[in-house]
């Protein structure tokens, strides 16, 4: 009979499954100084922060259907505090009616820049929904410009939340005709 390892302590004492796999370098090593940090093993850390992610996802989905909608959501309040910051308010926009009137264009600008492609005929035109402001366009090349490839060491905390929006959007940003961009990127194709 084979031996087997130690007993699993710490927070998961118990773990019945091995779980082997592959991950970049720099995820290992920026592993290995979360576990120094926070006094956990790797196996222990690893678990941790896997459990939490999960957890997240399942609190997401239960304040708000989904992760697509949690991310609209969120690119939403980006776009109004975008709008806050321009404006300079002094207090909070839900307290000034000129503010909350604003915030709600902007809100649904946003929203209406993910509504699904159908062509319209107005006076002979037809086109897609427009973002309109230019830092919501400018939020969305960045979501549509972020490469899951590169390494998390060299990628910076906006990167990394445009990444989170990109995974939690997912195909809403890449709905053809709504940016200028939008067939130069899909020839292009994804890094």
């Amino acid at each position: 009979m084979a031996r087997r390892g130690r007993r699993p302590k710490g927070e998961y004492p118990e773990k019945k499954r091995v779980f082997a796999s592959r991950i970049r370098e720099d995820t290992w090593e920026m592993l290995q100084r979360a576990a120094a940090r926070s006094g956990r093993s790797l196996s222990q850390e690893f678990e941790f922060r896997l459990r939490r992610s999960l957890d997240d996802d399942e609190k997401i989905e239960s304040a708000f259907g989904d992760l697509k909608t949690f991310g609209l959501m969120k690119l939403a309040a980006q776009a109004v505090k975008s709008m806050c910051d321009l404006k300079n308010l002094k207090g909070h926009w839900t307290a000034n009616v000129t503010a909350f009137d604003e915030a709600l264009e902007v809100i649904t600008r946003t929203l209406k820049g993910f509504r699904p492609h159908v062509m319209t005929a107005t006076n002979l035109v037809t086109g897609p929904p427009e973002l309109g402001k230019p830092v919501l366009v400018e939020t969305v090349r960045e979501i549509q410009a972020a490469d899951p490839t590169r390494p998390l060491g060299k990628v910076s905390k906006r990167e990394r939340a445009m990444l989170r929006l990109q995974s939690e959007l997912g195909d809403l940003v890449d709905r053809p005709g709504r940016l200028p961009e939008a067939k130069h990127r899909q020839t292009r194709g994804r890094k």
